[in-house]
């Protein structure tokens, strides 16, 4: 077994191109990053589906929904109980019932929703908190869910998602604020009500786009469409042309945190304006403007328009920070660490 010797350092208890893992289930691309990654390093990795059937009903439809996707794991649950695997790490909290029933050591992954949402809900925060208390270590992706995780502090690590920074930094740094783009989910949970009453303004000192993607979408773009450009989410294997399209990034308005958003829009050299909170990034404060309103947003956008250099130092100390706290090096070094010592 990968864990049944005590380490005497910081290395791997075992040779870590002996292992064999599972990664079971996927969110938003971050698993199928972590199989390469791990290849790459000489592990032995499958990939595992998990049925998604039911998964975007509302309740109290969703409810029955899960008899039969309990049932569709059972080909996982056995697979997971005969693969003789090293490591089996399952993305999304209330998946890791796969794990429990297995009956084998696991690692969980918590990714958010799964968290703020899943806890609100009587049946998922009990299965969620029987994960919880049944996995070896929860890993998780943002800072802001460790205050969901209280209780399990021992068994927490910070994993924050792994970013392609080489694949993402420009070849050139923008100069000057023309476009902007708000760069977020048309969903309450963005806080996007923080950023639309500010466009029509905005639209008089930029040229303003936003995705038109998330339950609000029909609504904001019968609002706002005078003022912003809505333009259809492009597929993540896009995602850096696509933003380098832009001069300044909007983001999230509502967690405090950088989504996945906001760390692609920093590779690309964009400066971001998005409603952080700071004290979640103490050790390593990333290069953004903070902004928590409409006038926050604008009164950003006029500062680095009015400061090419602070808009430079920004443009360009993005790369440098998603490489040193989300770069695909860094990923490894964290699982591999967590994995096997």
């Amino acid at each position: 077994s990968a864990t049944s010797s005590t380490p005497t350092s910081n290395q791997p208890s075992r040779t870590p191109d002996l292992a064999r893992i599972a990664l079971v289930h996927d969110v938003a691309g971050v698993a199928s990053v972590q199989a390469k990654l791990l290849r790459g390093a000489g592990h032995e990795v499958d990939q595992i589906a998990l049925s998604q059937a039911g998964a975007a009903w509302s309740w109290p439809a969703k409810a029955l929904a899960i008899p039969y996707r309990l049932a569709a794991y059972v080909p996982t649950i056995d697979r997971l109980r005969r693969g003789r695997y090293d490591v089996v790490h399952v993305h999304w909290l209330a998946h890791g019932i796969a794990g429990v029933l297995s009956g084998q050591p696991f690692f969980v992954q918590a990714h958010g929703s799964d968290l703020h949402l899943n806890m609100k809900n009587p049946v998922y925060r009990w299965v969620t908190r029987t994960v919880l208390k049944k996995a070896k270590l929860i890993f998780y992706v943002t800072p802001n869910l460790r205050e969901y995780l209280k209780g399990f502090e021992s068994k927490l690590r910070y994993l924050p998602n792994p970013v392609d920074v080489e694949t993402l930094a420009p070849k050139t740094f923008p100069t000057e604020v023309k476009k902007v783009l708000i760069f977020a989910r048309l969903d309450p949970i963005k806080g996007v009500d923080h950023i639309f009453p500010a466009v029509e303004r905005l639209s008089q000192l930029v040229e303003v786009t936003a995705l038109d993607w998330g339950p609000l979408a029909g609504a904001y773009r019968q609002s706002y469409s005078r003022w912003v450009r809505f333009v259809p989410p492009v597929p993540h294997g896009e995602v850096g042309p696509f933003l380098q399209q832009f001069d300044v990034v909007i983001g999230q308005m509502h967690q405090g945190i950088l989504s996945l958003s906001e760390i692609e829009a920093l590779a690309t050299g964009r400066p971001v304006i998005t409603g952080i909170d700071g004290t979640l990034y103490e050790e390593d404060p990333p290069p953004v403007i903070a902004a928590h309103s409409p006038d926050g947003i604008i009164e950003a956008v006029q500062q680095l328009s009015a400061d090419p250099g602070m808009f430079a130092r920004l443009a360009q100390a993005g790369p440098d920070w998603v490489r040193r706290n989300h770069g695909l090096a860094h990923h490894l070094e964290l699982l591999e660490a967590s994995y096997f010592s």
